[in-house]
């Protein structure tokens, strides 16, 4: 599959448009990545983004390779099938990414531009991209097209609202059409294993479709990772939607119970009776961070009139333990886990940060999404 500059970076790996011979498959337990790139800086850095790993706060594996003529070669361990990307870095600073789906066993050849298009080649996982890119490449050159024609019209001076109109029509078209023949492709195809690499280009319930009509031998086999990660996601984000059907002011705020800095459970509905603030935030969270101070303030200036309940998102144990720490922050916290007795689901969570504010008897209140000072204006107009 042809991956082109503009597009979003997301699981599905790249694809040789032409013909190519097998190659013998790599070691067990590792792949082998060779390139032949323009626009290659000296240095390339490859790592493993293993979603495990992430979720738990380990550290990824990580190479730094030296480039020659655009060309590198290396081998990387590698237990089971996740994205791996590359980093083409100038002074330390990574200029262009390249993600793909990583294969443990296999040959991965890599050629084109990093500045336009780049292909995947190799070994049979590989070549079965081929297939693909046959199918969807000419939708994804449709969209780069329509980028650059709204480019080109901005340019000129064009106004930017009748821009936007015409590419959201196009967009919503060139979109439908490419979900419309991934779907197709797997269903014709539910043996090949490159399909999985399409599951995440589709929205949660296309992507649930798509993973029951692959093969049995492509689920439980060794692509079962990719597929789990992508199932895992695809149902959490369908209870997002569902959940936001009633995540409104006037409806009673979801009860759930968490633990609180000190390792102990804490409930949502101990806190009934007074004002109570949702904080929905993480460390890696800029704007978290920085609205901090401003809480801080309206948690002083109404002291005892309501209470914060800080719901930590996204971090190990050890982030949220030292970010509390870090910016003195004086209320409640607990610590939202991302697997099992996740709530961000439950509260339709699309942002951060979210604050939803619950009333004395359990019920939201307000809902706002991001810093914004519509929040400190609705205290003020709550507690004056």
């Amino acid at each position: 599959m042809k991956i082109l500059k503009q597009t979003f970076f997301v699981l599905a790996a790249a694809t040789l448009a032409q013909s190519c011979t097998t190659t013998p498959s790599g070691e067990e337990g590792k792949l082998h990545i060779t390139t032949n790139l323009k626009n290659t800086n000296d240095t390339v850095v490859v790592i493993v983004v293993d979603a495990d790993k992430v979720q738990k706060g380990e550290k990824l594996y990580s190479d730094t390779v030296k480039a020659t003529n655009g060309q590198i070669d290396v081998t990387i361990p590698l237990t089971h099938a996740c994205n791996i990307a590359l980093l083409n870095m100038k002074n330390g600073v990574p200029v262009g990414q390249m993600p793909f789906c990583g294969v443990p066993g296999e040959e991965c050849q890599i050629s084109g531009d990093w500045q336009a298009e780049y292909f995947l080649n190799g070994s049979k996982f590989y070549q079965q991209f081929n297939e693909i890119d046959q199918a969807i490449t000419p939708i994804h050159r449709e969209e780069v097209a329509l980028v650059k024609e709204c480019e080109a019209r901005m340019a000129k001076g064009e106004v930017q609202e009748d821009i936007m109109k015409t590419y959201q029509l196009k967009a919503a078209d060139i979109q439908m059409r490419m979900q419309n023949t991934q779907m197709e492709f797997i269903k014709k195809h539910p043996k090949n294993e490159a399909c999985v690499t399409l599951l995440s280009e589709l929205p949660a319930d296309k992507a649930m479709e798509a993973i029951n009509m692959l093969s049995k031998s492509v689920k439980e086999g060794r692509m079962k990772p990719v597929v789990e990660t992508v199932r895992k996601q695809a149902e959490k984000e369908l209870a997002r939607i569902e959940a936001a059907k009633s995540i409104k002011e006037g409806n009673v705020a979801p009860d759930f119970t968490l633990n609180d800095i000190n390792g102990k459970p804490l409930k949502l509905s101990s806190l009934k009776g007074k004002y109570v603030v949702l904080d929905f935030w993480g460390s890696w969270c800029g704007w978290c961070i920085k609205g901090f101070p401003e809480m801080k303030n309206y948690y002083n200036k109404y002291k005892g009139k309501f209470e914060i309940l800080g719901i930590d998102c996204g971090d190990t144990q050890d982030k949220w333990k030292e970010a509390v720490k870090k910016n003195e922050l004086p209320w409640l916290h607990v610590f939202n886990p991302q697997d099992e007795g996740d709530i961000t689901s439950t509260y339709a969570i699309q942002g951060y940060p979210t604050k939803i504010v619950v009333d004395p008897q359990g019920k939201i209140a307000k809902v706002v999404v991001g810093e914004d000072s519509a929040f400190y204006t609705y205290l003020d107009e709550l507690f004056k």
